[in-house]
């Protein structure tokens, strides 16, 4: 039967609560040992088994001073202390957060440097709803996962579900926000063909045995030289989920380079964008980025690939024009499977903002369902549609329990619930309709029932049944789009599936694809949470030493800075005699592209807040 063949909703949720029923009985019937797969130190938690950070209001956690912090970098980068004394004393000081005036804050004092505060949430309901849907770690590094450097700032839980490969600190365009403050350098950090190799096999190596979204990141990484050579050894390793996060500029620019990169292997892109519209993202020194992006997002899908949207988002500077990119990337999902707002990390080139600008555009992820309520189609609800990313590593442990003889185990993004939410849709690619999952569907009963299921461990084909009885149990007809079909439904799970277990096969090809709104909150110096960095699913692959490294304490507390001084290339008027200037887009400067006339869409010209400035202090060079 045709997968996409309609048939009468009304029995539905009949069937699949009788279907839950009876796969139940004979699941507790039939309960097996619990699988202990060649890839983990140990048998696969229970519930009861996978710890959990401390949650609610108020609670008590380690922080950084930003103060402490930034001598003791200092200290390492003058050579009057060695990088282990920073990784012992990275500055580390005690934090309280709060629930006052409808906000959540963290408070924090340093003897030396006195007092800091910031927000951490505008919406305590939303945020306490988040943490209450947290699924729980797994194992914990000690019990068999490669540690990174000892220390307070070590990842010491999870999998983690990105390694984050910078290939180079060299950039072709010099703008701000910027974490990492490319091109502003005195050095040139660039990683060699010999690195990257040390970098792979590394993390091949590490067990329990993970499978892992490669994110290629820089500076720019398409300039870097090595960077096809360091796609294809990343798939000659073993490695099948390789992306590039990039400025499009070079995509936009060399159709045959992106043909290039999917044939060395790389399976997605992520292209970074602020608004919809030249003069939303006018603040970053290119006159027509917009533009660039989408001959970059058509160059992409002609090379056979799709791009997720990546969306630095500032308070004041374009948290208006959100609901604009969610709509575009619904008119494009064609070319976009996705979109992921990260609010402004103060670290890099914007570390040193004043403490006035920094209440002033600092952003939450309570704000960004807020506003995306407000601005987005689809009517979503905050209280409803949100959801913290790790409920998805509940998915990924049903998964490793049917596969118990597979090679690695499930990406399992087991992020602080404060730190990583998203919001899933779907749409209909023939008619544009956009609709929260939850509006019809019972996520939240579903997340249940995959707990009990992960607890049961009966072997594939049952594990299947039930999961397959809980999507049709929890499924709301009555709710749901008029032309959503049965075969779709479960369609959508299929593409979640392949998500999450990333084989290259092809999904099936229905009207309704699975998108994801997504929230990362990367942490700088002044809303530091040590029980956060602890459990971090996205890390750094330094290319020393220190192996794997949080994403927030590689750029906020000061590895990267370490890191690549003390393994630069060259001095940067070494490197231009050498290899010339590469071409920097600043100052109003045009990339030469031809402009696609098809991408011209009614959100450039819509009801859109005129984009604001930073001061000149601020501006790109």
């Amino acid at each position: 039967m045709n997968t996409c063949e309609t048939i009468s909703y009304s029995p539905l949720s009949t069937l699949g609560n009788i279907a839950w029923k009876a796969t139940s009985l004979v699941a507790n019937l039939l309960q097996t040992e619990r699988p202990h797969p060649s890839w983990a130190p140990g048998p696969l938690p229970k519930a009861s088994e996978r710890s959990r950070p401390d949650f609610g209001f108020p609670r008590s956690t380690q922080s950084l001073c930003p103060g402490c912090n930034k001598e003791a970098v200092e200290a390492v980068l003058n050579g009057s202390e060695p990088l282990s004394s920073f990784r012992d004393r990275p500055g580390v000081i005690e934090a309280q957060l709060v629930e006052e005036a409808g906000r959540i804050l963290m408070r924090k004092a340093c003897p030396i440097h006195g007092p800091y505060e910031d927000v951490i949430s505008n919406d305590p309901a939303f945020t306490e709803r988040m943490e209450s849907l947290y699924f729980g770690n797994d194992f914990d590094r000690s019990a068999g996962l490669a540690r990174t450097h000892e220390g307070p700032l070590s990842v010491t839980k999870g999998r983690a579900s990105f390694l984050i490969v910078d290939l180079t600190n060299r950039c072709n365009m010099k703008c701000t926000p910027c974490f990492m403050d490319a091109n502003q350098q005195h050095y040139v950090h660039e990683m060699t063909i010999a690195d990257v190799k040390q970098v792979f096999d590394r993390a091949q190596a590490i067990k329990p045995r993970r499978e892992i979204s490669i994110l290629f990141s820089g500076g720019e990484p398409t300039i870097a030289p090595v960077f096809l050579d360091a796609v294809r050894y990343a798939r000659k390793a073993g490695f099948t989920r390789l992306h590039v996060a990039t400025n499009g500029i070079r995509f936009a620019e060399d159709l045959e380079f992106v043909k290039q990169s999917k044939e060395a292997g790389l399976h997605g892109v992520y292209l970074q964008i602020d608004g919809t519209t030249n003069a939303a993202n006018a603040h970053r020194g290119v006159a027509n980025l917009f533009d660039v992006k989408v001959r970059a997002l058509d160059n992409i899908k002609r090379a056979g690939m799709r791009a997720t949207l990546q969306v630095t988002v500032v308070n004041g500077l374009n948290n208006t024009g959100l609901g604009n990119l969610v709509q575009f990337a619904v008119e494009n999902i064609d070319r976009v499977q996705g979109v992921v707002f990260q609010p402004i990390m103060f670290a890099g080139r914007d570390a040193n903002t004043s403490d006035e600008a920094r209440y002033e555009r600092r952003y939450t992820l309570s704000d960004l369902a807020h506003d995306l309520s407000q601005q987005s189609p689809g009517e979503i609800e905050v209280m409803r549609d949100w959801f913290p990313m790790s409920v998805y590593s509940a998915f990924s442990h049903v998964l490793d329990q049917a596969n118990p003889f597979a090679e690695q185990g499930s990406v399992y993004p087991d992020i602080h619930p404060n730190h990583g939410q998203f919001c899933p849709l779907i749409v209909n690619s023939k008619s544009g309709v956009c609709v929260p999952l939850a509006r019809f569907f019972n996520v939240d009963g579903f997340v249940k029932d995959l707990r009990v299921i992960g607890d049961r461990f009966n072997g594939r084909i049952l594990t299947r049944l039930q999961v397959t009885a809980s999507i049709i149990r929890n499924f709301k007809a009555d709710a749901a789009p008029p032309d959503l079909r049965p075969g779709d439904l479960l369609n959508l799970f299929r593409q979640m599936q392949v998500r999450f277990k990333y084989d290259g096969s092809e999904l099936r090809e229905c009207n309704w694809r699975l998108f994801i709104v997504a929230g990362m909150w990367f942490q700088d110096l002044f809303n530091f949470d040590l029980s956060s960095i602890q459990m971090s699913s996205t890390v750094v692959a330094a290319n020393s030493q220190d192996g794997e490294i949080s994403f927030c304490a590689y750029n906020a507390a000061g590895w990267r800075a370490m890191n690549e001084d003390l393994n630069k290339t060259a001095q940067l008027s070494e490197w231009h005699k050498l290899h010339g200037r590469h071409t920097i887009y600043a100052n109003g400067k045009l990339v030469d592209i031809e402009v696609v006339p098809s991408y011209q869409l009614q959100t450039q010209t819509g009801n859109q807040t005129p984009t604001p400035t930073y001061s000149e202090r601020e501006m790109v060079l």
